[in-house]
């Protein structure tokens, strides 16, 4: 494993990056957050060392995996940190999302148990100068702000960006927040009322071809309790950027095992929970409507969940969608945390899921689970045992990467993240954090956001890192990671 620096051109990396590119369909118009990035042979090197170095006073706190030596990792910002004046990064950084603008890069983050949002002004080289706060724990709806995604207006539609910060708990909402506001106001009411109140973990829009003139939003209940965890679709035929007058759905399996590694109908009569899902079998999916949600507190909403007979899922975590084409982007991908051994759970590892949504409308579509950390428990067929608590997801066009958060169970390793293909085969360990100055492993990775196109550099990734010791939050650069 290496944690040294370099700052030489990886030809093979880069190699096998164009060939990749090369070898994907073109016959669809390439979604604007994976156009082509240029070779990094032609960046001014100058430009590549400028970027590529810590800017922070503490080192990166990861490992880099022995199969993944090519890739580097750099400090940009930790809360041992003070930019411009007087700013510093609060604790538990976790969903994120990046901008370009006039004079460099904004980065906008969810601080999760600080109850806050920050945002982080970059220059050119990414080099964090400034920042203020979006959101704050003074505010009338404090809550943890988990993951996050920045729908951006060029992308998923509409006239503006706007960042959508997930609450998973004290208050229930999806916030919608100006990532350009040149006056924050910290203790403004920014919940999306419309989309309904659940353990948000996260709520991610679909580009806006995807389904032309409609707004789709995926989003993961991180729940335990009651009906459990939800996979939540926001639905409006109103345009693409309509977040006040759609109509909420919730996830229900149309199909389920029949116990010998084959498929048969669900009864409609039943709650099923995943318990009823094979490792790498397909399986017939709806999503089934949450009437009046909007309306709904978080207890009503639990209770017509179950009304609807909707599946239930051991804590759904983080969601992300394939990049490349508008098809592509029908494949949404989501993380299952589990709920640890011993707990009489039907899922106690964890599991991630592949959702294909139909071409003519997302309300119907198929389910796979296609990892699974379930190898000695449950239903025993998983192909991860190494994991533990599968938290935060990225896709890029070709590699789903999967960041663990071990500190309700664990295995007794630190936090990892993986790299599989689109089938959750050829698993790696790409990166792990390094475990305290006590030699315990503590600690979470947050989001990873693939910023090639913004920076126009490839396989450029941002990483917010949860360290859960003396140093609350770091964010890190990755430099040379696959896509």
């Amino acid at each position: 494993m290496k944690t040294t620096h370099k700052y030489s051109i990886n030809f093979i990396g880069l190699l096998s990056l164009l060939l990749i590119c090369s070898c994907s369909g073109d016959e669809e118009i390439r979604i604007e957050e994976n156009k082509e990035v240029p070779d990094e042979t032609l960046i001014d090197p100058e430009k590549l060392f400028k970027i590529f170095q810590d800017k922070s006073k503490t080192p990166p706190l990861v490992t880099i995996g022995d199969e993944f030596d090519f890739v580097e990792a750099y400090s940009l910002l930790s809360t041992y940190d003070t930019i411009g004046e007087s700013f510093k990064l609060a604790n538990f950084v976790d969903g994120a999302g990046f901008l370009k603008d006039e004079n460099g890069y904004r980065y906008i983050v969810n601080c999760e148990s600080s109850y806050a949002v920050a945002r982080v002004f970059l220059d050119e080289y990414l080099t964090p100068i400034k920042g203020d706060y979006l959101l704050t724990r003074s505010n009338i709806e404090y809550a943890k702000q988990c993951s996050a995604t920045m729908w951006e207006a060029s992308i998923h539609g509409g006239s503006k960006d706007i960042f959508l910060s997930a609450s998973e708990a004290i208050n229930f909402d999806v916030k919608g927040i100006d990532p350009w506001v040149e006056d924050p106001t910290p203790n403004a009411d920014f919940g999306l009322d419309a989309l309904g109140e659940f353990s948000w973990e996260n709520a991610v829009p679909l580009p806006k071809d995807v389904y032309p003139g409609k707004t789709v939003i995926l989003g993961g209940d991180d729940d335990s309790t009651d009906s459990e965890g939800q996979v939540v679709l926001y639905y409006s035929e109103n345009g693409d950027d309509d977040l006040k007058n759609g109509k909420v759905y919730v996830l229900k399996t149309k199909e389920i095992s029949n116990g010998n590694g084959g498929v048969q109908i669900a009864r409609n009569d039943q709650i099923y929970t995943e318990a009823y899902f094979d490792y790498g079998v397909t399986y017939k999916i709806e999503f089934v409507e949450i009437e009046n949600a909007g309306s709904l507190t978080k207890d009503e909403m639990e209770i017509e969940c179950k009304n609807v007979l909707a599946t239930h899922f051991m804590r759904v975590e983080d969601l992300d969608y394939r990049k490349g084409s508008n098809e592509d982007s029908r494949n949404i991908y989501f993380a299952v945390t589990g709920n640890g051994p011993g707990q009489g759970s039907y899922n106690d590892w964890g599991t991630i899921y592949k959702l294909e949504l139909d071409e003519n409308s997302p309300l119907s579509g198929t389910l796979t689970q296609i990892v699974s950390g379930n190898t000695d428990s449950n239903n025993m067929d998983g192909n991860l045992a190494e994991l533990q608590s599968p938290d935060n997801i990225c896709v890029t066009e070709n590699f789903i990467y999967i960041q663990e958060d071990p500190n309700s169970f664990s295995r007794g390793h630190g936090a990892y993240i993986y790299q599989s293909d689109l089938n959750g085969n050829n698993i790696k360990k790409v990166l792990e954090l390094n475990p305290n100055s006590n030699g315990d492993f503590k600690g979470e990775f947050g989001s990873l956001i693939d910023i090639s196109t913004k920076v126009q550099i490839p396989g450029t990734f941002i990483l917010a890192v949860q360290p859960k010791r003396e140093i609350g939050s770091q964010i890190i650069l990755l430099k040379g990671l696959p896509r």
